[in-house]
């Protein structure tokens, strides 16, 4: 495990001057991000200093218009986390205020220098910042080039067998259709939700099919109403499963959930955070006139899930 330190403010993160910063809104950490992260780290190893990343907690929209900031792919903690596993040495994630988004970019600039006084600046070519988005890679290169700091802008990787980048845009599109292998491509790893187990009807326990009852943390991209080949992650072990997400029409009085079935598994995992990695849409919700029908539905879909991983591990 790499002991990265993690600060919330460019004053805090000065002990780490002269580093490789890979600055970015890394939303959702997908393949391009990384390029980004592992291009600086490459860099550091170079010029035998540190990398760090330089990212914020939340969307810019968050704060200006919540009502139109688009689904999150991640939490702060996954956030952290997926930056973690790329073997960084250092995390800045400034939180997303009013204050930051009013920072002109020339400000913004001018505190990255004073505090961290950069070794090297390492960015993707679609990058913004400060006040109204005002700022972009050209005044980033200006602005770093009269302290004599390069900047290294990099071109936004492609997403396979298409003619469009990789983006968190496209991901959240991905995800919303539905089409899970596809996103967990741009992503490099399966799409997660990480949310708390919570007290259900306890009705599947009584068709054999005993399910985890999730509750989907605000702003999450969630994928649309059917059944999907999972993963859930508990202690550090992956389990197949299969979740319907939807309002369960073959009963009555139902409401938007995301339910969970762990195949081969028992124990009591309320109140429990788990993560669940979608990899594959099986099917549709549907509504069956009968218990049975559900049932041996259900008995399918499992088949599928167990033919899934075999053919996976």
């Amino acid at each position: 495990e790499v002991v990265m330190n993690v600060y919330d403010s460019l004053e805090a993160a000065a002990i780490c001057r002269h580093a490789v910063i890979a600055l970015g809104t890394f939303d959702g950490v997908h393949v391009g991000h990384r390029r980004v992260m592992e291009t600086a780290m490459s860099e550091g190893k170079r010029l035998h200093v540190p990398t760090l990343v330089l990212t914020f907690s939340a969307h810019p929209l968050s704060v200006l218009n919540p009502l139109k900031e688009p689904a999150r792919l991640a939490t702060v903690e996954q956030k952290e986390e997926y930056i973690r596993s790329v073997g960084i040495d250092g995390l800045i994630m400034l939180p997303m205020t009013q204050e930051l988004l009013n920072q002109s970019p020339e400000d913004f600039c001018a505190c990255l220098i004073k505090y961290l006084a950069p070794s090297e600046i390492v960015v993707g070519t679609n990058f913004t910042y400060g006040k109204k988005a005002a700022g972009n890679t050209e005044t980033l290169v200006q602005s770093m080039g009269d302290a004599h700091i390069p900047v290294r802008v990099l071109d936004l990787v492609e997403a396979p067998q298409s003619d469009y980048p990789v983006s968190s845009t496209v991901i959240r599109g991905l995800i919303a259709k539905g089409e899970m292998q596809e996103a967990m491509t741009l992503l490099g790893r399966p799409f997660e939700l990480r949310a708390e187990v919570v007290s259900g009807d306890r009705r599947g326990r009584t068709i054999g099919f005993p399910t985890a009852n999730m509750l989907i943390p605000p702003k999450a991209a969630l994928p649309p109403d059917g059944v999907y080949v999972t993963g859930v992650v508990l202690d550090g072990k992956e389990w197949p499963a299969m979740t319907n997400i939807g309002n369960n029409p073959t009963f009555m009085r139902q409401y938007r959930r995301v339910e969970t079935h762990i195949l081969d598994w028992s124990g009591d995992i309320y109140g429990k955070t788990v993560t669940l990695r979608f990899y594959k849409r099986l099917r549709d919700e549907k509504k069956f006139s009968s218990i049975t029908e559900l049932v041996d539905a259900m008995k399918v879909d499992k088949k599928k899930v167990l033919l899934h991983f075999s053919a996976h591990t």
